[in-house]
């Protein structure tokens, strides 16, 4: 639950030493006589984004070509009709957000320019740096919106390096003006499926996640993986999250009242919560308009559904007059489900629901209604988050609109078809026999807070005390490369939390103490590779056992150096809840 000191502030290590132990590296370069050319300010930023109740379209892609994807983006910011200030990445040709396709082993190279006004300087980056060295971020004090102006990158679920110019969110700072190049290359065996990029720099996260900067990253192949999706239509489904319309007092965390936290938008269509009020002028009811996807008579596609909002978990459902759909879990997390260990290709997961955590994947296979259905819709249900928890409740996301052939228009195109199955065995997945190995070490962690304005992941095992976190703060956690570690991480808070770690997955063990707590575990998900798991709520009771999770994490990776762990709702993130890890070779 948020009070005015936690709203949306949207108004207003590279050493060579270290290389010389990295399979593969990244290189970066900032704006210099002989750096990367900047890329220029372009018209009508963050356009189109779309009306209510539109059709919603896969989002315009660019692909690998000879093992390299070159992408140049201009980092801009607008305001929309009702004052939401909005952010993006666009292409020189004025793209926004483009779906971003590799193949195992290709190069992605990012040319960025950071074209925002500037703001004041706050704090200085501690050396060794990536790009700027001060951050332009001025905190908020209480009741006061921030604002700042520097951005990076995080390309959310890679098992990449964490080295300047590769997936570094710690030092690396573009400021306005200022133009940086991202250049690393995917491991050989990265899991083919879904993954996203969006800004990460602390404090201004939410803001810009809000502000819509967040596009899809897709590592293509999952059909040599799984079969099961070859010669089908895919769907690529991106929910964001915006700030709410009306601006109305959200509802408990159990959403009562059902005016949520945040609202919603898929491909850039809103699902804005509109409230109608009685003579007195009291809150009568909150209705949501949802977008529209298109599907052919009898045809089952294959969805590849992103959540990229800030602050809202999902928990969703294929409604068919009410009745719930099966769904069969192709991959969670940009890893195909059962496929890194056991019989080849690995088994579907059947569900008729799925919770999808803030930043977290989900796959999966529909079959299109029956022309008999009179209502037909993916729907997110109503989520108890806790006492002190924000609402994020029942509304719809799309109807789905059954057509002929001859009607399908633009979505039907070649590309949007999962290619045929080659095969790919258990020798070439990256988290292959992770069971059979002896754990190094177990963790415990837990999230906590002080609110409003205090939050804690610590690393309690180790006897540490919370901490808000800081870029300049010294590691809470020192790895070697190659190990494999136990954390079991613990919720003691009276809201839910989303654990993120960055670089690696980890294999999910375990959900523990959820329903004591009444809560549910997750489907589909133990056994599974992640790196998003959602720790329900505790109820303060001592009584009560405390809600936590059990992982085994793969440090078995190009994950030489600094990177982050933290809850991915961006609004206690921003906050301090986050910490940093250093894996040394």
């Amino acid at each position: 639950m948020h009070n005015i000191t936690k709203r949306p502030i949207w108004s207003s290590l590279c050493g060579l030493a270290i290389l010389a132990f990295l399979p593969v590296c990244a290189f970066a370069q900032t704006t210099s006589a002989s750096g990367p050319r900047p890329v220029a300010l372009l018209p009508n930023p963050c356009a189109p984004r779309f009306a209510a109740g539109g059709v919603i379209h896969n989002p315009p892609a660019l692909y690998s070509a000879n093992g390299v994807l070159n992408v140049r983006f201009s980092y801009q910011q607008t305001t929309d009709s009702v004052g939401r200030l909005l952010h993006c990445f666009m292409t020189e040709n004025g793209i926004q957000e483009p779906t971003l396709h590799v193949k195992p082993g290709d190069t992605l190279n990012i040319t960025a320019t950071n074209n925002t006004p500037p703001q004041p300087f706050g704090e200085v980056f501690l050396a060794p740096n990536c790009g700027d060295t001060t951050i332009q971020y001025t905190p908020p004090p209480s009741g006061i919106t921030s604002t700042g102006a520097s951005v990076n990158i995080h390309y959310h679920g890679t098992n990449v390096t964490p080295q300047c110019g590769g997936d570094n969110v710690t030092k690396t700072l573009i400021n306005p003006g200022t133009t940086f190049q991202y250049s690393f290359t995917f491991p050989l065996d990265e899991p083919p499926g879904l993954y996203w990029y969006h800004p990460h720099v602390h404090g201004l996260a939410e803001r810009d996640l809000l502000g819509g900067a967040t596009g899809a990253l897709v590592v293509d192949g999952i059909q040599n993986v799984q079969p099961a999706v070859a010669g089908h239509r895919q769907e690529l489904i991106i929910i964001r999250d915006q700030p709410q319309l009306q601006g109305l007092a959200e509802g408990p965390g159990n959403c009562g009242v059902n005016v949520p936290f945040q609202d919603i938008s898929v491909n850039y269509v809103p699902i804005d919560s509109n409230a109608t009020f009685n003579s007195s002028g009291a809150l009568s009811k909150i209705t949501f308009t949802p977008a529209v996807l298109v599907m052919r008579t009898g045809e089952t596609q294959f969805w590849r559904v992103v959540n990229s909002s800030a602050d809202t978990i999902l928990d969703l459902q294929v409604l068919y007059d009410g009745v719930p759909q099966m769904l069969q879990i192709v991959g969670i997390d940009a890893v195909p489900v059962n496929s890194q260990e056991g019989t080849q290709p690995g088994e579907l997961i059947p569900v008729t629901r799925f919770r999808l955590p803030v930043a977290s994947r989900v796959e999966f296979l529909v079959r299109a209604p029956a022309s008999r259905v009179k209502v037909a819709q993916l729907v997110t249900n109503n989520i108890n988050t806790g006492p002190q928890g924000d609402c994020d409740p029942s509304r719809p996301i799309f109807n789905i609109r059954l057509v002929g052939d001859s009607e399908a228009g633009d979505s039907e195109v070649e590309d949007d078809n999962v290619g045929a199955f080659t095969a790919l065995s258990t020798n070439h997945q990256r988290f292959g026999r992770i069971t059979e190995k002896p754990k190094s070490t177990t963790r415990t962690f837990q999230f906590s807070e002080i609110q409003p304005t205090q939050f804690f992941i610590t690393q309690v095992s180790a006897g540490q005390q919370p901490i808000v976190f800081d870029t300049n703060n010294p590691p809470a956690v020192i790895t070697t490369q190659g190990s494999i570690e136990q954390w079991n991480i613990q919720n003691i808070a009276l809201e839910n939390h989303e654990f993120h770690m960055h670089q690696i997955h980890f294999k999910v063990l375990s959900q523990d103490n959820f329903e004591a707590n009444g809560a549910q575990q997750a489907p589909a998900i133990n056994g599974q590779f992640l790196d998003m798991v959602e720790v329900p709520f505790w109820v303060g009771d001592k009584s009560v056992p405390i809600p936590q999770v059990e992982l085994l994490m793969d440090f078995r990776g190009m994950d030489i150096g600094t990177f982050v762990y933290h809850c991915h709702i961006l609004s206690h993130e921003d906050l301090g809840m986050m910490a940093t890890i250093q894996v040394i070779p």
